[in-house]
């Protein structure tokens, strides 16, 4: 829904955001994610509720699962979505947040991500490695990594996925299950983004500020911002990323690093949904969300 402006939101450097909207669920937010294409998003709360939004924040749709999701993904046309409960059970949901399936995972589960349409599912085990299963859940393949990997995020228009570790490892993964490279990273990593147009891939890489790679996991800019780097997300194209830290400072930036709009915010940014031309942004909190537009 429509709200007043937030002091900090003004406060800050560059062009302040036109309008902004909020949605509060029930109890403290648990997990969430966007629709590239949709243009929806879902969200989790402490209660169990999940909660599926438009593009305007405005809720179309809500059930409650017996334990709260503490992993969400969703597919980029809208159609199918993913959630873990508990350490290692996988859940298959529908467009009306219906639970279709659900799998009882031989790991714990670090990281979740599923392609575009819904058809493959990564699952990320904590201890290094994971498992893709089709969209009724079936064992595909198994994937080894180097490192267990944090961070998992599908290329829209190849079939190929790209996994960070908190520490040490950029990889990208073909749907056999087979790495198609891995490279070694210097620095933490407290987030990952696409730039879906060119593969290319966005680390939050926390005192280290911003890492882009190209599709090849070749280093191609750092950008070094004020503050530790937790966050990140990019618009399709890369020409609009936004980024969070651990000090509660948000940043929206141009693909050179050109500072757009900076601000420092009232509470922590858990998470960070850019709209594919880069026009707004979600910021997850923990007792809400901010719909941040230009």
């Amino acid at each position: 829904m429509p709200s007043a402006t937030p002091t900090w939101m003004n406060q800050g450097a560059g062009q302040a955001p036109d309008s902004v909207l909020t949605f509060r669920p029930e109890a403290t937010i648990t997990a969430f994610s966007g629709m590239l294409e949709g243009g929806d998003f879902v969200f989790a709360d402490q209660l169990g509720t999940l909660y599926r939004l438009d593009s305007l924040l405005n809720v179309t749709t809500l059930t409650r699962l017996q334990d709260p999701a503490r992993l969400l993904a969703w597919s980029a046309v809208g159609k199918r979505g993913i959630a873990v409960v508990g350490n290692s059970t996988l859940l298959g949901l529908s467009d009306k947040l219906k639970m279709d399936w659900s799998v009882d995972l031989p790991f714990v589960c670090s990281a979740i991500a599923i392609d575009p349409y819904g058809q493959y599912i990564f699952a990320a085990d904590a201890d290094g490695g994971g498992l893709l299963v089709n969209e009724r859940g079936k064992k595909i393949a198994p994937v080894t990594t180097l490192r267990p990997l944090a961070h998992v995020e599908f290329l829209v228009e190849e079939p190929v996925f790209f996994g960070a570790a908190e520490h040490g490892l950029l990889g990208a993964y073909s749907l056999n299950g087979k790495p198609m490279w891995e490279e070694t990273l210097w620095s933490n990593v407290g987030d990952l983004s696409l730039i879906q147009s060119s593969g290319k891939v966005a680390l939050a890489s926390l005192n280290h500020g911003l890492h882009i790679y190209n599709a090849n996991g070749e280093s191609t800019a750092t950008l070094v911002l004020d503050g530790t780097v937790q966050r990140i997300a990019c618009s399709y194209n890369g020409k609009v990323m936004y980024a969070g830290t651990v000090e509660n400072k948000l940043y929206r930036l141009d693909n050179s690093g050109h500072l757009l709009w900076a601000a420092e915010a009232d509470q922590p940014a858990l998470g960070l949904f850019a709209h594919p031309l880069g026009q707004s942004v979600v910021i997850c909190q923990e007792l809400a969300a901010l719909r941040l537009a230009w």
